[in-house]
């Protein structure tokens, strides 16, 4: 039986390298730091904002309580958690905004993200964290979301759901209306550019890999407000996004904008109590990491400090159900044979007895096709 508990394993057999990637240094003013090409190699003249999203992953980790898991209320964790939190402050841009990629970038993704990433800690802490600790933090996340208020990104939608869900969590944290409005205005824009088919563009069409991140991050903001609109808007995403899954698990590829090949899992699992489409989702998602390995794992030391967090949050909230019936749920989703045609995007999937195809006709017939008699798998 496939339970809950993959996910916090695997995050929890990739904790190590995480930690390795921190300055654990108190004597070192980059104390906190998760960029070790900053802090150790001295590879880059600044440190990536984005990295110190990894707090959120140790803050779960310390939040969790199970017999596998030894960074459950460890002091230790703790100090480096408030020393990530002081670091993220310190590298902030005057106008409020952080950097990813170079000085001055004034990145909208870096700044929503790891607002979120710190909102959400300081939220699941705040009777651990010192008061004069929090009040710099909010102050701090203060600058940020005035900045995300005044700004929007629509080449890359997902970057707006990491923003909505920021300023969501400001708002919680200040009890000041004003970021509630302007997440608000986020999910509004949300809705008015999303595809009748369900996806949002990532640099000129639907990508599978980051329309699973976005549908995370609104599910996120739907558990802490029930918002009619987001919820209409997260089930058009997985209406579409279950098309894309192959019989060998995967799903995404060459023949979306940005090639990407994982599926992003906290926002199927709250999603999977209300919808059946997040139901097969979160079972392949979970089938994916028993069969194919530790999905994290794959990833490089930037996106296991980007994306780590969720598969915790995937344990913390996820549908006991599905325990039962992730073989049915999957089984079920390619019994008969189907054919759709996604005229907008130009994406043309094909299942069949012989067969499971997917083809990109607005992107030069970029195809992936899995062959069921002999199991491989064949692209272009």
């Amino acid at each position: 039986m496939i339970t809950k508990d993959i996910y916090l394993e695997t995050v929890l057999d990739n904790a190590p390298r995480l930690l390795g990637l921190l300055n654990r240094n108190i004597s070192s003013s980059s104390y906190g730091c998760f960029d070790r090409e900053y802090w150790h190699y001295n590879t880059v003249d600044f440190a990536c904002a984005r990295k110190q999203e990894a707090l959120l992953t140790l803050s779960l980790l310390y939040s969790i309580k199970h017999e596998k898991n030894r960074y459950y209320r460890s002091s230790e964790i703790l100090n480096y958690i408030r020393a990530a939190m002081r670091f993220w402050t310190k590298i902030q841009n005057k106008n409020g905004s952080f950097n990813e990629w170079y000085l001055n970038e004034h990145s909208f993704v870096a700044t929503s993200f790891s607002a979120y990433a710190v909102s959400e800690s300081l939220l699941l802490l705040q009777e651990d964290i010192p008061e004069n600790e929090k009040k710099t933090v909010v102050k701090a996340l203060e600058s940020s979301g005035d900045w995300l208020g005044r700004r929007n990104e629509i080449r890359v939608m997902n970057q707006q759901t990491g923003a909505a869900i920021a300023l969501l969590n400001i708002s919680l944290l200040t009890n000041d209306n004003k970021y509630l409005k302007f997440s608000k205005e986020k999910i509004s824009l949300l809705n008015q550019r999303q595809s009748g088919e369900g996806w949002f563009l990532e640099y000129g069409g639907p990508d599978i890999g980051y329309l699973s991140l976005a549908i995370d991050y609104l599910s996120k903001y739907y558990a802490k407000t029930k918002d009619d609109t987001v919820r209409e808007i997260i089930d058009r995403s997985l209406g579409f996004i279950k098309y894309f899954i192959q019989p060998n698990l995967v799903a995404g590829g060459e023949y979306t904008s940005r090639n990407t090949e994982y599926l992003i899992p906290h926002g199927f699992e709250i999603f999977s109590h209300i919808n059946e489409d997040a139901s097969l989702i979160a079972s392949v998602v979970r089938k994916g990491i028993a069969e194919n390995g530790s999905f994290p794992g794959f990833f490089d030391d930037r996106y296991l400090s980007y994306v780590g967090y969720t598969w915790l949050q995937a344990y913390m909230d996820a549908n006991p159900e599905l325990d039962e019936t992730i073989e049915t749920n999957i089984s079920s989703h390619f019994s008969g044979p189907f054919k759709k045609h996604f005229e907008e995007s130009g994406l043309l999937v094909i299942n069949d007895d012989l067969k499971h195809q997917i083809v990109n006709m607005k992107k030069g017939g970029s195809f992936r096709l899995f062959d069921k008699k002999s199991g491989r798998t064949y692209s272009d």
